[in-house]
Parts: structure tokens; C-alpha cells; sequence
């Protein structure tokens, strides 16, 4: 990372090689987040538009002229809305189907980064959310669960057209998460180890503030300190756009400050203002000290302590708003349907265009061909085809002939013969 990265991402303020890595992350600013999105909004709009226009001018049988209008856009609010039901479905999914943490974690963070530049105005979120699961179950190497079986799992294994198009989906989701399949860090793993370094750090200093009240957890407590932690880190990446905003390690840090605060029996409010207070002793400050070793200057780690505090508050934000529920998506999802229907037949005649231009080209290659072939007259061709059969014929006779003689001198392979001048001097 830039040296300043972390001090650049508390201030919004990057150089090149910064901003570059914020790429490879897919870190956006909420400026660069609400362009992304605003562009694939006005990109699905146009297409619309432009398919309404062009079934007008074709006039297709059977259709008025108002079925022919392009279906109403969803502004941003309601894509980001839709979008945000299906990735609060995703985790049911991986449940249903047995997959491991790793695979759930990688299918949200696959179904975040794709919305944040496609419009699930053109692609169907719930396609999309299953295309996510069987990416990531390859990604992660979970072999046994396969598409028929995530089907069965979600009750949809007679959903043959549902099938086909999940499996149509993955180069396009491919194509939006940029290739980039590697996920790191994943939040169980992360916090195993930084719970074990946080009780390594408060063994080395007893006199810490919450040495006590850590040393005090038992086993069975801290388990349920890192579940409700990678809880935490799940369901902000989900219903917030944290996980698109911040590195994936400022997350898990404030989920596990706010899981420890919590199981310490303090409310998150109080926590939040005692962070952000300049005599914050609270776990977060604890955890921050365990970072301080790749930190070098002290914008570093103000920095660090800023993103976690916005965390931290986007969490206590999180408690009080309501999850977006089928109920209040009513209207929006039948507007949705009409733009997956007119997309689907944009790809529909995007697929025959591409079979007839191969067609195409095909014939003309034939075609190419079989003028070499009528220039010459009929009975000049198939003398040309009898002499190339004769010297077939007269090439393997010729070969069948020095096989055998060559079978015959066989016996004389080794023999050493003197010339025969040689034979006449030793007469002499």
C-alpha cells in the first residue's frame, strides 16, 4: 500500500499510486460510488430507450403501441433498494445449500462489487445472486456443491429457464467483478488471529484497562464474541456500502471493538461517543494499538482510528434502520421485471445476429473455396486426381521394396567389409 494510504483514505485525499490501489481494493469515495452507479442507471436507461424506439419502427404484430414504450427507469434509490433485498437473501442461500463462511463471504462481496457497476435494471438480481453462490463455490473450491444442487437447496430445481440463464450470467459477472476472484481477507480467519493477538498483547501489558475484563472470557464467550463480530462484518457489507468504502481490515476491526464493548456489557451509543472522544480507552483504541506496528507516522494511525470510528457509527446507524422487505418492493419489482424481459430479448437477438453473421462467414468461406475447384474442366480434374492416385500407388511399392530389402541385408548389419582394393594389396 502508499506509504500515506491509510491517512489518505481517513481524508479522501490520494495521489496516483493511492487512488491506484483503491482500485485494486474497490475502494470508491461516495462520489466515485454514486458515478459508478449513476452511470450503469444511464446506460440500462438508454438501452431501453433505444429498444422501444426500434420495436416501434418494426412495427411487431400483435403489440400496441404502449407495450412498445420503454419501461419507467427505477431511479437509484429503488436499484440500490432491489439490489440490497437480494443480498440480504444471499446468506439464506449459502444456509440452505451447506457452504461454508468462505464461500458466503465471497459470494456477498461478488454481489456488492457487480451492483455498484451493473443496473439491476439489465441484470436480474436474483439470477445474479445465484451466479454469485456457484462462482464463489468454484473460487473457494467447494466442489460439492454444484448448480442443480443450490437449486434443490433454494426449492427451484425445476426452474430449467432459471438455470440457463445463471449459467449464461458468469462471464458477465466475471466482466463486472473485473476478474478479480481473489478475496482477502476472509472475516473468520481475520478474527481468530486478531483475537489471538489481542489476548497476546493485554497477557504482555496487565495493567491495560480491559486486560481484566478480556482475561475474564472464557472460551464459549469468545466464540460468541467472534460470531457476532463476523455478523456484524457481514451485515454491514450487505445492507451498507461500507464494504465498497472501506478496506475490508477497518471492518473487521470495528465489528470485533464493537462485539468485545458489547459482550463488556456497554451500549453501542456509549461506545461510539467514547471512541470519539480524545480520551477514547475503549477496545477499539486496544485494537488500534495492534495495527500501530505497519502504521509509521501519526496521520497513519489518526487515520486508522477515523475509518474505525465511522464504522463504528455506520453499525450503531444499522441498529435502528428497518432491512428492506419484499412488502415495500412491490411496485418496484414488477417495473424490474419489464426491464429484465426487454434486456433478455436485446440478448436474444444480439445471439441470432451473432449465428447468422457465422453463418455467414462460413458460406463465404465455401464459397471462396469452390472456384478453384470450377475453373478447371471436369474431365482435366479427374486426370489430375488419377496421377495423383498412380504415384500414391507407385510410392508405397517403392517403399514396400526397400523394406524388403532391407529385411534381407538385416543379417549383414554389423559386419565390417574392407574394400576391395584392400582384398588385392593383401594378395600381393
Amino acid at each position: 500500500q502508499g506509504r500515506n494510504f491509510w491517512a489518505a483514505m481517513a481524508h479522501g485525499d490520494f495521489d496516483e499510486e493511492e487512488e491506484e490501489e483503491r482500485e485494486k481494493q474497490w475502494i470508491f469515495t461516495a462520489e466515485q460510488l454514486a458515478k459508478a452507479r449513476e452511470a450503469a442507471k444511464d446506460q440500462a436507461a438508454q438501452v431501453l430507450r433505444t429498444a422501444a424506439t426500434a420495436g416501434a419502427i418494426e412495427g411487431t404484430p400483435g403489440t400496441t403501441r404502449a407495450s412498445r414504450e420503454a419501461p419507467r427507469p427505477l431511479t437509484m434509490e429503488e436499484g440500490v433498494r432491489l439490489a440490497t433485498f437480494y443480498a440480504q437473501k444471499l446468506p439464506e442461500l449459502c444456509d440452505l445449500c451447506g457452504a461454508p463462511p468462505d464461500v458466503r463471504w465471497t459470494a456477498v462481496v461478488f454481489f456488492r462489487r457487480f451492483f455498484a457497476v451493473r443496473s439491476p435494471m439489465e441484470y436480474e438480481p436474483l439470477a445474479i445472486m445465484f451466479a454469485c453462490v456457484h462462482l464463489a463455490c468454484k473460487v473457494e473450491e467447494v466442489h460439492e456443491i454444484t448448480l442443480d444442487k443450490l437449486f434443490e437447496a433454494a426449492d427451484f430445481g425445476s426452474d430449467e429457464a432459471l438455470k440457463s440463464k445463471v449459467l449464461s450470467l458468469e462471464l458477465p459477472l466475471l466482466e463486472g467483478v473485473r476478474f478479480v476472484l481473489q478475496v482477502e481477507p476472509k472475516p473468520d480467519a481475520a478474527l481468530r488471529m486478531l483475537s489471538d493477538e489481542l489476548q497476546h498483547l493485554l497477557t504482555q501489558s496487565p495493567t491495560h484497562n480491559h486486560t481484566a475484563a478480556i482475561s475474564g472470557l472464557t472460551e464459549a464467550a469468545w466464540q460468541e464474541v467472534l460470531a457476532r463480530a463476523e455478523t456484524l462484518v457481514v451485515e454491514l457489507s450487505i445492507r451498507t456500502d461500507a464494504i465498497l468504502c472501506q478496506p475490508v481490515s477497518i471492518l473487521i476491526v470495528a465489528a470485533l471493538s464493537t462485539s468485545l464493548d458489547m459482550q463488556d456489557g456497554r451500549p453501542q451509543k456509549h461506545v461510539v461517543d467514547e471512541f470519539a472522544g480524545s480520551d477514547a480507552h475503549g477496545f477499539s483504541d486496544t485494537l488500534v494499538t495492534l495495527l500501530e506496528g505497519n502504521l509509521e507516522t501519526e496521520a497513519q494511525r489518526s487515520g486508522v482510528k477515523g475509518l474505525i470510528q465511522g464504522v463504528i457509527e455506520h453499525i450503531h446507524q444499522m441498529e435502528s434502520e428497518c432491512e428492506v422487505t419484499q412488502e415495500s418492493l412491490k411496485e418496484v419489482a414488477k417495473i424490474a421485471r419489464r426491464c429484465h424481459r426487454t434486456f433478455e430479448r436485446q440478448r436474444e437477438l444480439a445471439t441470432e445476429r451473432h449465428e447468422a453473421h457465422r453463418k455467414e462467414r462460413k458460406r463465404r468461406w465455401r464459397d471462396m473455396k469452390e472456384p478453384a475447384r470450377s475453373l478447371l474442366p471436369a474431365p482435366l480434374w479427374r486426370d489430375l486426381m488419377n496421377l495423383n492416385s498412380r504415384r500414391e500407388d507407385t510410392a508405397q511399392a517403392a517403399t514396400d521394396h526397400n523394406e524388403g530389402v532391407l529385411s534381407a541385408d538385416a543379417t549383414d548389419e554389423f559386419i565390417i567389409r574392407r574394400p576391395p582394393d584392400m582384398d588385392d594389396d593383401a594378395e600381393a
